[in-house]
């Protein structure tokens, strides 16, 4: 390996971004009219970062658990960065699908929706990675979960889920993995 070498995250490339967000198939499969930018932000980003939403334990932990997700991965100890930094770039990506034609803008009372296009279906449905079943799988089960929340409550909740701390933080995955941290044996008192 060299040292020299820049690491390349997936998310940084725009065509890895842009088959993440035919996720709106999902979003289709739930409200035919779409999703503001706001929602589609929330719900791509929690579909990769999955379990800050779906406890560890039960059904739809055991389907990303086979789809290959891992509830353990050091990244969930950063996701309140990888947030904000996707949020700025989503906008762009969307305006990329409705350039391309794979997804449309609708004006549903006052607000702009985005909704996926036959022709972007139909290229979500080329995709033959794992990681394209995968995250279909995770996309379903957060925006079946999420899409009931309203707005400022999906807000208020993403809030919580990416606090460092609590039970479920992102911070919890990290000591999970890493243990507690070490026992002082001696007294700092002089």
């Amino acid at each position: 390996m060299q040292a020299d070498r820049p690491v390349v995250m997936p998310e940084d490339e725009v065509p890895f971004r842009l088959a993440q967000l035919l996720l709106l198939d999902a979003v289709a499969a739930q409200d035919a009219n779409g999703a503001t930018l706001e929602r589609i932000g929330y719900y791509d980003f929690l579909s990769a970062n999955l379990f800050l939403v779906v406890p560890s334990e039960g059904r739809d932990a055991s389907l990303l658990r086979l789809a290959g997700f891992d509830p353990q991965v050091l990244a969930y100890a950063s996701s309140s960065q990888r947030f904000t930094s996707r949020r700025e770039r989503i906008q762009h990506d969307l305006a990329l699908l409705v350039a391309y034609g794979c997804c449309r803008i609708r004006n549903r009372n006052g607000s702009l929706t985005y909704s996926i296009t036959e022709a972007g279906q139909h290229l979500g449905g080329k995709f033959t990675a794992t990681y394209a079943t995968s995250f279909a799988t995770a996309a379903d089960i957060v925006v079946r979960q999420l899409r009931k929340l309203t707005d400022k409550r999906l807000r208020e909740q993403t809030a919580r889920w990416l606090r460092p701390d609590g039970p479920g933080g992102p911070a919890a995955a990290l000591m999970s993995v890493l243990g507690p941290g070490p026992v002082l044996e001696t007294s700092w008192e002089g």
